[in-house]
């Protein structure tokens, strides 16, 4: 299919579940201007534990209904649709530019460690993919990297069941200690869901240890590619607006929690048929 952009056009963000608010979150702080289109797959949540081949098909699936709604640029906000299945999903869709979340973590991280050991939380899938360990080691093959699975922790963010503080420093200090082993000094979150608990993440890593979320800079990423291709949203027309479709029908959940997390009084969000994401080409 061929993908005609114009300035007005949406932003395509997806994830599994409620991480990619992170990305949202981002995206209306660098991005005031742009309509956005935000797809979470709440039915197929979560990804991490699928086989490889499954969470690439869905990336393609999703990013395909993505371009048939005349998306300008899909957003990966998912770090395990990323590795398994984000350069598959540029190579069914040359014409739309799709970012992951791999290549701007790594950057960040490079930028900001202040050693040469780096960290990387995530889940199996992203952990087991190696994604962030090669593409570091091949820009700078001093560093030493570690990747941790942390699945228990994960599956308490995905469902925005965070208020539960000890519960999710005992996860956390589980999985900090092989890190803190390893003597990090730098620690990726590999998963976006991961942002929901970053104070607490934070508050176990200590303040030695420099914490990356790479949603700032997959947006960076995202504004110079439309910079450049001439499709920023200029300001001063229509409020931008922002569409939510899932495909679970856990509706009230993901709107209570994404009122809670971009601080919204209310939000658009529709429920979508799996089947609506087939016919991807």
């Amino acid at each position: 299919m061929t993908v005609q952009a114009t300035r007005d056009a949406p932003i395509g963000i997806f994830d599994s579940g409620l991480g990619g608010l992170a990305i949202l979150r981002e995206v209306r702080r660098l991005l005031p201007d742009e309509h956005v289109l935000f797809v979470g797959d709440t039915a197929r949540q979560p990804y991490g534990p699928q086989p490889v081949e499954d969470v690439q098909r869905y990336t393609i699936e999703i990013t395909g209904y993505l371009a048939r709604q005349g998306v300008k640029m899909v957003i990966i906000a998912c770090n395990t649709a990323s590795a398994a299945g984000g350069e598959a999903a540029q190579r069914c869709f040359p014409e739309l530019p799709v970012l992951g979340m791999i290549e701007p973590g790594v950057r960040a991280a490079l930028t900001m460690s202040r050693g040469s050991r780096i960290g990387v939380w995530g889940t199996g899938i992203t952990v087991r993919s190696k994604a962030y360990d090669q593409r570091i080691v091949q820009s700078n093959p001093r560093m030493q990297v570690l990747g941790v699975a942390c699945p228990d922790l994960l599956r308490l963010a995905e469902k925005g069941k965070i208020d539960d503080r000890p519960l999710l420093l005992g996860l956390a200090h589980k999985y900090f200690q092989p890190l803190a082993d390893f003597q990090i000094d730098t620690l990726i979150l590999g998963c976006t869901d991961l942002t929901c608990v970053r104070d607490i993440v934070e508050e176990v890593a200590g303040p030695e240890v420099v914490v990356i979320d790479p949603a700032e800079e997959v947006v960076r990423e995202a504004r110079r590619i439309l910079n450049d291709a001439g499709l920023l949203r200029p300001p001063g027309g229509d409020p931008p607006r922002t569409r939510f479709l899932i495909t679970g029908d856990d509706l009230d959940n993901f709107a209570n929690f994404t009122t809670r997390f971009m601080g919204w009084s209310q939000v658009d969000i529709k429920r979508i048929s799996l089947k609506e994401l087939e016919n991807v080409r």
